[in-house]
């Protein structure tokens, strides 16, 4: 009788066992689980943030920049200088200058994206100080001249050093003369004999701008910083 009542209690606890070990490997499945389905939606978060806000890769198309970047090059545009703007602390090597490339938005209906090279720009946060020579007082001018004439860009008279011009894409017959207000940018593409650009729509302002490019990783053989 006791051998019988021992051998029952045996199983009864047996089963007991194979429950909990069974609970517990369904429990450790779950936090398995769990903690994949949060590392996903982590990375996901971390990929969005950094494709809206820091970098995004674009394939440039048309020879608006040819000698450059060429039809599918492939560039990183760096966009947080543009997020940041308001921001006046932000490092002034992240900033657009005379001279970058950059990513814009079109005008109106355009929603296309384009990429051109700033030639001269007027911030919205900026102005120039000048004196008068009849008056002897200081004034604040907030625009600045930009002239195209004869293949050659002028900025407040002073001809541009433009290296970054092959000769053969540089014939135009376009001529242009504007003045900037403050936050507007005059681009114009490398290839000048083909290139639609400020010389024709005008020029664009700080809220068009997506970003600057930095880097070009395709092709292979042209890799490096822009």
């Amino acid at each position: 009788m006791n051998y019988s009542m021992n051998c029952e209690t045996e199983e009864i606890r047996n089963s007991s066992t194979q429950q909990e070990v069974y609970k517990s490997s369904g429990d450790s499945v779950l936090n398995e689980i769990f903690a994949f389905v949060k590392l996903l939606f982590i990375f996901i978060l971390c990929v969005w943030f950094i494709h809206s806000f820091v970098v995004e890769g674009y394939e440039v198309w048309g020879p608006s920049m040819k000698g450059t970047l060429n039809e599918g090059d492939r560039i990183l545009v760096f966009k947080l200088p543009c997020v940041l703007k308001r921001f006046p602390l932000i490092p002034e090597q992240w900033k657009i200058h005379e001279g970058d490339i950059i990513v814009f938005e079109g005008k109106g209906e355009d929603n296309r994206r384009y990429v051109k090279r700033v030639i001269a720009m007027v911030p919205s946060n900026s102005s120039n100080r000048i004196v008068s020579a009849s008056e002897n007082t200081m004034q604040e001018i907030s625009q600045k001249k930009v002239e195209y004439l004869n293949n050659r860009v002028y900025v407040n008279n002073t001809l541009l050093d433009e290296p970054y011009i092959n000769f053969e894409f540089k014939g135009s017959d376009e001529d242009d003369m504007i003045f900037l207000n403050p936050g507007e940018y005059y681009v114009l593409g490398d290839n000048r004999k083909v290139s639609k650009d400020s010389r024709y729509f005008g020029p664009i302002t700080e809220d068009q701008i997506v970003g600057k490019a930095v880097f070009q990783f395709w092709p292979l053989s042209k890799i490096g910083w822009l």
